[in-house]
């Protein structure tokens, strides 16, 4: 028979990582209380868009979990990085987080794809594997200048909106010779009647079908605020009302117009990066090593759930692992 021991009132009941003098990943206590302080205050004064949610924040009396979570995660960081993975994880702005927090605070609404809502035409068009051959070895438009500087979404589930603005910055680019920096706010606050929902997610297709429609200005025009609002956890973010001005428009309505890749086909990804210039991509970045990513080739497992846009900026054939 087992019995558990009876509960004495007076007992102290501490934080998990105060117990023990030195904890499993290695690291005493005071040298994990060293990192998160330094954690915390790290980027606060350089960060062009500092939130809550990135380096330089207070916890206040929510201090002690979060150095537990910090402590968790740092082991697990550690402790991936000693395998010799084809990447590496690092302490990034997320590393207060459950990955449970992580998705649910910086996802919006899984993108769905369906032939409904995808108002695109879909490019079924198979590369062939000698097309792929004449493509270039490798493209890089950052280097090309095709890229503007990396933003940050902050406390808003509105990748999708950067993801947006990220390709029609590079058509733009393209186009006119000019790199111009494009207003996802506009979208945040203008998209909805095109099934778009603010912080709480949207699609890129939907914003691209929003442009062709009526425009988009630039961010110095309509600059980011929505990552900037506060609210309560588990609360709704605030909508903003949209504040567009047509005359400022840096892409004028009428003027683009989009298609829709063969899902799951690198080939198409790849000649599309080529012939066109930055896409955009829908991927599951839920994952541990998505969170703590820092760098190298990221191969790890990942589900079919898509619920995270970003921006693909170019590719190389020439490495071990393209």
């Amino acid at each position: 028979m087992v019995t558990a021991p009876a509960f004495n009132a007076n007992m102290l009941v501490c934080p998990p990582y105060l117990l023990l003098g030195v904890l499993a990943g290695g690291y005493t206590v005071a040298e994990v209380k060293e990192k998160f302080d330094a954690y915390k205050k790290r980027g606060a004064s350089s960060s062009r868009r500092a939130s809550h949610l990135s380096f330089g924040h207070d916890f206040g009396d929510d201090d002690d979990h979060r150095m537990a979570v910090f402590d968790e995660n740092l082991r697990y960081i550690d402790s991936e990085n000693a395998k010799g993975l084809s990447y590496t994880l690092k302490i990034g702005p997320f590393a207060h987080l459950t990955n449970a927090e992580f998705k649910d605070t910086m996802f919006g609404k899984p993108p769905r794809f369906s032939s409904q809502r995808s108002r695109g035409t879909t490019n079924n068009i198979e590369e062939s594997s000698r097309s792929i051959e004449e493509l270039p070895k490798s493209v890089n438009y950052v280097a090309k200048g095709w890229v503007t500087d990396v933003k940050d979404q902050m406390n808003c589930g509105s990748c999708w909106a950067f993801s947006a603005t990220g390709a029609l910055e590079g058509l733009h680019k393209n186009v006119t010779g000019k790199l111009v920096s494009l207003s996802e706010e506009e979208l945040i606050d203008c998209s909805q009647d095109y099934g778009n929902a603010g912080c709480l997610g949207g699609l890129m297709n939907e914003s691209f079908r929003y442009v062709a429609d009526h425009g988009l200005g630039a961010e110095k025009d309509y600059p980011y605020t929505s990552g900037f609002l506060p609210f309560p956890p588990g609360g709704l973010p605030p909508m903003l009302p949209c504040a567009k001005d047509a005359e400022k428009d840096v892409i004028k309505s009428h003027s683009i117009s989009y298609v829709n890749m063969k899902p799951k086909s690198k080939s198409s990804l790849l000649a599309a990066v080529a012939r066109i210039g930055p896409v955009s991509v829908a991927v599951d970045g839920g994952s541990q090593a998505f969170q703590y990513y820092g760098k190298g080739v990221l191969d790890s497992g990942c589900s079919p759930a898509i619920n995270h846009g970003v921006l693909a900026v170019g590719y190389d054939m020439d490495t071990e692992k393209p």
